[in-house]
């Protein structure tokens, strides 16, 4: 007995794994931590503005930079909410070049000269000396500093 795959489009509704959990435990601590991290960037944005109308030059870069700060969590934000979603496109009939590349094996061609100099010469350092720390005084049994 054989089984064909359905060609069908999936129905939107139900099934679909494309979409961002927004009520899930990992997504209420990324809303929790934005936050948290847009309500200080917001009182340090405040702090230093009302720094630098009172006179405090440097205040003003800070006063700008906060935003920023809270730009960037937003950010941050949303592309860890989007981190796990699958990247293949809903409709199977729709494929990118990215999805049909595949990585090519490398054969090495022969043994390469410079990795065989390089393991001898790594050879002959743990020959010298080896891991582990300084070796021994042979004539004391002491450690040398």
């Amino acid at each position: 007995m054989t089984t064909e795959a359905s060609t069908e489009p999936r129905d939107e509704g139900k099934g679909n794994d494309n979409r961002v959990q927004w009520w899930s435990g990992a997504s209420l601590r990324l809303h929790g931590t934005l936050l948290l991290g847009v309500a200080i960037c917001s009182v340090g944005a405040w702090i230093e503005w009302t720094r630098a109308l009172s006179g405090h030059t440097v205040a003003w870069g800070y006063s700008f930079e906060w935003p920023i700060f809270a730009v960037m969590g937003t950010y941050m934000w949303w592309k860890l909410l989007h981190a796990d979603l699958p990247t293949t496109p809903r409709n199977p009939t729709q494929r990118s070049e990215r999805s049909t590349f595949r990585r090519r094996q490398v054969q090495p061609a022969g043994e390469d000269v410079g990795l065989v100099a390089w393991q001898e010469y790594l050879a002959r350092l743990h020959a010298a000396d080896p891991p582990g720390g300084p070796p021994a005084d042979p004539v004391r049994g002491q450690v040398h500093d």
